[in-house]
Order: C-alpha cells, then structure tokens, then sequence
C-alpha cells in the first residue's frame, strides 16, 4: 500500500492487520462485510490521501455484497394478493350450501307448486291452440263471446259495423282574370287574397264552404265534380255560401 507498512496504517486507522492483509489481497470472505468493508475502505483512503469517495463506489461497483458476494438484485416478481379469491371461494361454497339445504327441506313444495301450475295453464293452451288453428277458409277464426281467449280472458263482443261516413266537400276555384277572393271552410277562414288569371285552387271542408269575390264573373266553381252557378249580376261583390244539400241527387239504382 504505496510503502507504507500494515503496522502503520493499523495504528492509525485502529483496523486489525488480519483484516488489511485481507483487503490487499482481496480475500473478501476474511472480512466482515457490509458497512464494515466500506468503513476499512474509508479510513485507508483518508490516510493515504486517496479519494474516499471513489475508491468506496469502486468496491460497491465489483464487491458489494456478504463475504464478497456480488448483490443479488432486487426481486422484480409482484407478490400475489390471494385474499379475494379466498373469499369468492367461501362464497361459493356458502351459496352452494345453501341451495342444497333449500332443496332438501322445501324440494317437495316446490315440485308441488311447478305441477299445479302446469295443470292450470293446460287448459288455457289448449284454447289459444284452438283459437290460432286456421278455418276451412284459411284464416283463422275469433273466439266466441264469452269464451276465453288465448290469454284466458273474455273474448270482447263484436263491435257493429260503422255507419258509413259522407265524403268530404271539394271545391275547386278557378278565376278568369285577377280577382279578389275569401273562402271560409266549416266556419274557418281558409284562403284570403287574389288569384291571378287561369289560376285554380281546391279547397276542401266538411258540411259548408262561403266564397266571397269582388268579381263574381270571374270566378268558375266546381263542388265534388258539379259545376255551381253565381246568381246576381256579374262582375260585383258577391257572398255566396255551398253545402251538401247543393249538390244534385244521386239517382237511385234501378231494380
């Protein structure tokens, strides 16, 4: 150690000449260990005037480890967590208890009340398998009034056939030149302003239709396909109101 003896340096930094003979010739498993090794190292370099620093972080870099063992490096595997699936399985095995005590002392009742309700929904398929079942017409038939239907409850009575509902009143307007208009249909106003020449529009109401025209003349009407007359002189203000009573009557059928 750069010519100076052991007995030197041992009285000076107190370290048994056992352990510096073992530090210079790098008999690792002589020595301590651990902190102690790094202390030896220490205390010589400060003496030689070494740098403690570096000449501690060489040996930490090839012999740091017990008797001069390299360091295990640290375990990377993450330690298994086993508690959940220790109480999923107590889980499991309390529900399956369970559902093997529920079965022995109430199996019986339970086999009873799954065969009464077989037996009473019987005769209620075979309803709804008669009512689905097609006729000798293809279609298939309603259940009689009073019979159960396929849901087991009261077919409904048949409902009378309506009475057949009038059609509606069209009105087509068509004017021969520009002309004012205003038509009111079942009482609610439905057009108001001017129709220009050639111009036809349709208007359509239940029971009534009221026309006013500031030129009567120039207007042709036309109520479900029959042509309506203006009354009065031509080419002033007119008010004239059409229902289903102004249309003709319809022949009657020949018998």
């Amino acid at each position: 150690m750069r010519g100076v003896s052991l007995d030197e340096i041992a009285a000076a930094t107190r370290i048994s000449t056992r352990f510096l003979e073992a530090l210079e010739k790098e008999r690792w498993d002589q020595l301590p260990g651990g902190a102690f090794n790094r202390g030896f190292i220490r205390s010589i370099a400060r003496f030689l005037g070494i740098d403690e620093d570096g000449l501690v972080a060489e040996y930490a870099y090839g012999h740091e480890g017990v008797n001069g063992a390299p360091a295990a490096p640290p375990s990377e595997k993450i330690p298994r967590n086993y508690r959940p699936a220790i109480v999923a399985t107590a889980l499991l095995g309390l529900l399956m208890a369970g559902g093997i005590w529920a079965l022995t002392h109430y199996g019986s009742q339970i086999a009873a009340r799954v065969h009464g309700r077989v037996v009473a929904e019987a005769p209620v398929n075979m309803v709804r398998e008669a009512s689905q079942a097609p006729n000798s017409t293809g279609t298939i038939a309603a259940p009689p009034f009073g019979q159960a239907t396929a849901n087991g409850a009261p077919a409904d009575p048949p409902t009378p056939s309506a009475a057949p509902v009038a059609p509606n009143l069209a009105l087509t307007i068509t004017a021969a030149k520009r002309v004012d208009v205003r038509i009111t249909a079942d009482g609610k106003s439905t057009f108001s302003g001017k129709l220009k020449a050639n111009e036809a529009k349709l208007f359509e109401a239940h029971d009534t239709f009221e026309i006013v025209s500031s030129k009567s003349a120039a207007l042709a009407l036309n109520l479900n396909g029959h042509t309506m007359l203006w009354a009065g002189a031509p080419n002033n203000p007119r008010k004239m109101t059409l229902t289903r009573n102004d249309l003709p009557a319809s022949p009657e059928p020949s018998h």
